[in-house]
């Protein structure tokens, strides 16, 4: 099954649907017939302006909502508020100042049963690489402030950190080496970045599977949110998938403690696959004994074996 049938599994032209970001890649063209309302930064022509040269230029359909600031859900009609079958999202969370108003909205507008489905990149295998994963505390401190603009710690991270092996984003285990994109001497004037009047664009929020997944929950039982995780799914390269439902997981305070450590144990060994990428590192030379079936003693086998991930999630 392909990117496009994976993301969309379970819809139909006929439900009522919210893209968010198409531009010229939309996922529910209108001119396919799907039942699609497109809310973007710009207006068609401006879109067409922007990005006229683009191969795929030919694809920017009609955007029916124009969001530019403020919260999402402020620029659809409140009359379409709760009526939307499927919120859609393709590389449009990491983008945005306050990831919390970015999920309510998509919250506000869906209907109860209706689902949030995004496509987000993975800091493992594109040019976040380098970057800490966000936390919880950073999606509330940016949502306390009513965040409008990056501010100067993204536009910075977002320079030096940026890497690149022939392409922004990779498989889980490519061992090109990577390229650092921006020069270094340079990296003080991203600081400035944060003071301008216009936004400026940069990925802002970073995550693994297991670290977005635990972000959710925490801040569905902080009370931020109203909604939980139906799935997570692993891409080949440069993404993961996540379907998100309305309504929160109803956890005891066990529950929930326990919950959370499993998912930050998780983030943390898929931060470990990292080092998959990395020539000579002790993570790879043990996947590469397990692979070449190196005989090896039973209990340093065993040790080997619980220490690499095994717990990737897929739609399969």
């Amino acid at each position: 099954m392909d990117r496009r049938a994976l993301l969309l599994s379970g819809l139909g032209k006929t439900d009522k649907v919210m893209e968010i970001g198409a531009s010229y890649n939309p996922l529910v063209p209108k001119a396919e017939g799907w039942n699609v309302f497109i809310a973007d930064h710009d207006t068609r022509d401006g879109l067409l302006e922007k990005y006229g040269d683009h191969p795929g230029a030919s694809r920017i359909e009609e955007v029916d909502y124009v969001w530019s600031d403020g919260d999402l859900s402020e620029a659809i009609p409140a009359d379409q508020h709760g009526t939307f079958d499927a919120f859609i999202a393709s590389h449009v969370i990491e983008h945005t100042t306050d990831v919390v108003s970015f999920l309510r909205s998509a919250q506000t507008v869906v209907s109860a049963g209706g689902a949030i489905i995004l496509a987000v990149p993975d800091k493992r295998k594109c040019f976040d690489f380098y970057r800490p994963v966000s936390t919880t505390g950073d999606a509330i401190a940016a949502h306390r402030e009513r965040r409008t603009r990056h501010n100067a710690k993204t536009q910075f991270d977002a320079s030096v950190f940026c890497v690149s092996k022939g392409g922004h984003g990779w498989p889980i285990d490519d061992l090109r080496a990577p390229h650092l994109e921006h020069d270094f001497g340079a990296a003080l004037d991203t600081l400035d970045l944060a003071n301008s009047s216009e936004y400026v664009d940069a990925h802002n929020w970073i995550f693994t599977p297991a670290s977005f997944e635990l972000m959710i929950l925490e801040l569905a039982a902080l009370g931020f949110l109203d909604m939980r995780v139906e799935f997570v799914a692993e891409a080949p390269a440069v993404e993961f998938h996540a379907r998100l439902r309305k309504g929160r997981a109803h956890l005891s305070a066990e529950a929930l403690k326990a919950r959370r450590i499993e998912l930050m144990n998780r983030t943390i060994m898929e931060l470990a696959e990292q080092c998959r990428q990395i020539p000579g590192s002790r993570y790879l030379r043990m996947e590469q004994a397990l692979n070449k079936r190196v005989v090896l003693p039973r209990f340093l086998s065993r040790i080997i074996r619980n220490f690499l991930p095994r717990h990737r999630r897929s739609f399969a």
